[in-house]
C-alpha cells in the first residue's frame, strides 16, 4: 500500500505506515458488502484519508502534550480515549504505546493497563 499522506518530521515512518495500512483495511472490510463500483471505491478512500488524517492529528497532539508535561495518568487516559476512536485496533495501540515508551522516559504502564489498552473485540 502506498502512503497517502505527506510524512510528519515529527512521527516516526513506522507509526505513519501501520495508521494507513490498518485504517484502509478497516474501511475495505467495513465496505466489503457494498458493490464494488468507482462510487463505493472513492467512498471508502474519502472514509480512510479522513480517518488518517484524523490519527496522525490526534497522535501529533499527544506528543506534543507530553512534550510540554509528561503525566502518567494522562497518557493512560489520552490512549484509552483514542482507543475508541473508529478503526482503532491493537496494531495501532501497539506501535502508539511503544513510540510513547520509548521517547517519554517518565511512562511505563503496568500490565493491568496494558492489558485493558491491548483488549479489543473481535
Amino acid at each position: 500500500l502506498k502512503a497517502t499522506l505527506q510524512k510528519s518530521n515529527n512521527l516516526p515512518p513506522e507509526i505513519i505506515s501501520t495508521i494507513e495500512r490498518e485504517l484502509k483495511l478497516f474501511y475495505f472490510n467495513a465496505f466489503k458488502r457494498r458493490s464494488k463500483n468507482l462510487l463505493t471505491l472513492e467512498l471508502i478512500k474519502e472514509c480512510y484519508n479522513d480517518q488518517i488524517n484524523f490519527f496522525i492529528d490526534q497522535v501529533l497532539n499527544l506528543v506534543s502534550k507530553y512534550d510540554n508535561e509528561c503525566k502518567q495518568k494522562d497518557v493512560y487516559t489520552d490512549l484509552m480515549i483514542f482507543k475508541n476512536h473508529e478503526g482503532c485496533n491493537k496494531k495501532i495501540l501497539e506501535k502508539l504505546i511503544l513510540f510513547i515508551t520509548d521517547r517519554y522516559n517518565c511512562i511505563e504502564f503496568s500490565s493491568t493497563e496494558l492489558k485493558s489498552l491491548l483488549l479489543f473485540e473481535d
